[in-house]
């Protein structure tokens, strides 16, 4: 069971306190740390009935394909359409993030892997092209792509295991046209050691900024710049309310490269609002922290949950390296 954790935010005023209050528990839902979420709220076992010639790319695409009151659905139930409810109600009305445990992987190619992992997202969303951001951007490896399914080459394995440092906690930028609202990562390959996803609830960041240090809330909710390429670059908010709803947009190593490249170095305002946001992040009982396993799907709502992950020690042969598909969906 979902028990989300103490809103800090009281409902005040006589007039549209039902409104608030509906508003209030529709952001409760999102506001939980590692105490208050139970693993029943975000993990979905794959029946293991199921097996690798069951669930393909067809399959999965032809699910995401059928609308929930097409009448032609109704009469030809398919064995994904409850698993598709189930993604949708975890990634809307719970936590903002699902595991599907037990995606059969063998004789699956990386790339292969990486179609399979567009595919489930397409169940929540509507996928962004492959190579939306950068080449080979939908396989996270420290291989490089072109040679995922060439010999491992001998030099590679006397140097030993490849050490690769922790990754802050963010929320993803994509492409062109935006941040996506759903991220989806299918581990392929983990590390020979570490490497485990962090999860952060936005709105428990919030919400201890609320409580805590509230001055620094209305410089998050004002625009800093994102990133310095061409196609990535954005400016927008830390913090947004859309139709009601909290928003997180975040980013520190981006946000300083955008600052630095447009030539508007940060005001100390802006350092204080980040230093702030990044001392919640410090602390780890906000953190839902995940070991992936070969054939876990991580499915985020990339609006409310930010993600990271340990630093890691890969395998001495490159071949086995750590290997995640991921896809963004709108």
């Amino acid at each position: 069971m979902f028990r989300p954790a103490p809103w800090g935010m009281p409902v005040r005023g006589t007039q549209g306190v039902l409104m608030e209050e509906e508003s209030v528990a529709a952001e409760r839902i999102h506001l939980w740390d590692r105490d208050t979420l139970e693993e029943e709220a975000w993990l979905i076992h794959l029946p293991s009935s199921r097996h690798a010639s069951d669930v393909t790319v067809t399959e999965l695409t032809d699910t995401a394909g059928r609308a929930p009151g097409n009448a032609k659905s109704a009469l030809r139930p398919h064995p994904f359409e409850d698993l598709a409810c189930r993604l949708l109600s975890a990634l809307c009305d719970g936590p903002g993030l699902v595991v599907l445990r037990g995606l059969p992987l063998d004789e699956l190619s990386d790339q292969a892997c990486a179609e399979l992992c567009r595919s489930a997202i397409s169940l929540a969303g509507t996928p962004r092209p492959p190579e939306s951001a950068a080449p080979m951007d939908h396989l996270l490896t420290t291989v490089p792509t072109s040679r995922v399914s060439a010999p491992a080459d001998p030099d590679d394995i006397l140097r030993g295991p490849a050490e690769e440092a922790a990754l802050a906690p963010h929320t993803d930028r994509a492409g062109p046209s935006g941040p996506p609202r759903l991220l989806a990562l299918l581990c392929v390959r983990p590390a020979l050691k570490g490497g485990e996803s962090l999860l952060v609830s936005g709105h428990s960041v919030h919400d201890r900024l609320s409580a805590d240090r509230p001055a620094v809330l209305s410089t998050l909710y004002r625009d800093f710049y994102f990133g310095a390429e061409r196609n990535l670059a954005r400016s927008g908010p830390v913090f947004t309310r859309s139709d009601g709803r909290l928003q997180v947009r975040y980013n520190r190593y981006q946000i300083e490269r955008g600052h630095h490249a447009a030539g508007e170095p940060l005001t100390a305002a802006q350092v204080e609002a980040l230093d702030a946001f990044d001392e919640v992040l410090g602390d780890e009982s906000l953190f839902l922290r995940l070991p992936l396993r070969r054939g876990d799907l991580l499915m985020l709502n990339n609006n409310t949950v930010l993600h990271g992950r340990t630093s890691f020690t890969d395998h001495p042969d490159p071949l086995q390296h750590r290997c995640l598909a991921r896809a963004w969906a709108d």
